[in-house]
């Protein structure tokens, strides 16, 4: 007879719904840092898409100027001027270097900036994808862990189990034992009680025999032993009947030999 076991499948079904409810908040969580991050590379995109625009646009400016300029310069310079600046080869009106230059160097600022955006942006992403995997990695020890412990913890309640079955029958044997030896001593109890009452019988009759041969000696009798078939004297204490005769009669009797006295 033993404690009967909790069932293994209720503890494991119990254990796997932990679980499944660790692994779905640690989903849960992996989500909205994804939407967080998806959130952010859209900011981010349109941030580059507006300066890419704002790019564009100055870099189309210079050229609208070039054509703009010409024709209001020509509109009001004559035309033979106009002809003989081209003959000589002057194109200073046409841009101006300045300008042109501070154009150019806020191109490259631009360039500049969209390029350290675009590095922060990858340096970020990359910084998130190794913080992901760091905790992927982590979630993943915690999980191996946590199915040693689980396995380490099944096996410890079985152990435990076990030993409450072993304590269990040895608490019965005990109690058997103890039946037994119970049983055991009534029975000597039995067997003291009996031998008291025969040392008590052996008593009386010692007491008996002491004075039996008290009055035999008193009257001067003789006690004739008992002959076995064989022709020996038995030299044992009597029991039972024995034969008294005077001690004449036993001078007697001795003296006429063995045989019974009616010969």
């Amino acid at each position: 007879s033993g404690r009967k076991r909790t069932p293994m499948k209720d503890r494991f079904s119990a254990e796997d719904e932990a679980l499944g409810h660790i692994a779905r908040e640690a989903e849960a969580r992996l989500a909205a840092k994804r939407a967080a991050r998806a959130e952010a590379r859209d900011i981010r995109m349109r941030e580059l898409e507006r300066q890419q625009k704002e790019l564009e646009e100055k870099t189309d400016k210079p050229y609208s100027d070039v054509y703009t300029r010409p024709a209001s310069r020509n509109s009001a310079t004559p035309l033979s001027e106009n002809s003989s600046r081209r003959g000589s080869g002057d194109t200073s009106s046409l841009v101006d270097p300045d300008t042109s230059l501070n154009e150019l160097r806020d191109i490259y600022d631009l360039k500049d900036q969209i390029q350290d955006v675009e590095g922060r942006y990858m340096q970020g992403l990359k910084e998130q994808k190794e913080s992901l995997a760091e905790v992927e990695e982590k979630y993943k020890k915690a999980m191996v862990s946590n199915a040693q412990l689980d396995n380490e913890k099944n096996n410890l309640i079985y152990q435990v189990d076990t030993l409450k079955d072993v304590i269990e029958e040895r608490e019965e044997q005990l109690a058997e034992f103890y039946r037994e030896n119970e049983e055991k001593n009534k029975e000597l109890e039995r067997q003291k009680h009996m031998c008291s009452v025969l040392q008590h019988k052996v008593n009386e009759l010692k007491e008996s025999l002491c004075q039996r041969d008290e009055l035999i000696e008193k009257h001067g009798l003789v006690i004739i032993p008992e002959v076995t078939p064989n022709g020996d004297i038995n030299h044992e204490p009597v029991i039972g009947t024995i034969t008294v005769v005077s001690q004449e009669a036993a001078q007697v009797l001795e003296s006429t030999g063995e045989g019974p006295l009616d010969d």
